[in-house]
């Protein structure tokens, strides 16, 4: 089976496609930067764009089989997590690890990573 590299850049690919599983690069709202967000209004935009990312590449939010959560404050989590409900459909929800980190730009609250299995049917 072919391993897809798509859209690489410098030090990583965007998404890489393996066995119809598609493995996403960490992202984080980039509105973020422009102007400031809360962490409510970050992760809505965040988990918007993934939606997008998924049809994108033959996916959906009901495919997705893990979902790794990096936020900058836990004090945050209550707010990702009405997001996040507002987000996932019952039933389908993912595996999830949410953890915190530093490694995001300041006014960056979250960074997800998400890996799904694309549509075959």
């Amino acid at each position: 089976m072919e391993v897809i590299h798509h859209e690489p850049h410098g030090r990583a690919s965007r998404i890489v496609e393996f066995n119809n599983v598609l493995y996403f690069e960490i992202h984080a709202p980039a509105e973020a930067t422009k102007r400031p967000m809360t962490m409510y209004e970050q992760a809505t935009a965040l988990l918007s764009r993934y939606e997008e990312l998924l049809a994108q590449y033959g996916s959906d939010k009901r495919h997705v089989l893990r979902v790794e959560i990096i936020l900058r404050n836990a004090s945050d989590l209550d707010e990702f997590n009405r997001a996040w409900c507002e987000w996932v459909e019952d039933g389908y929800q993912p595996a999830r690890l949410t953890h915190t980190g530093l490694i995001l730009p300041e006014p960056v609250l979250l960074g997800i990573v998400v890996t799904a299995a694309k549509i075959t049917e």
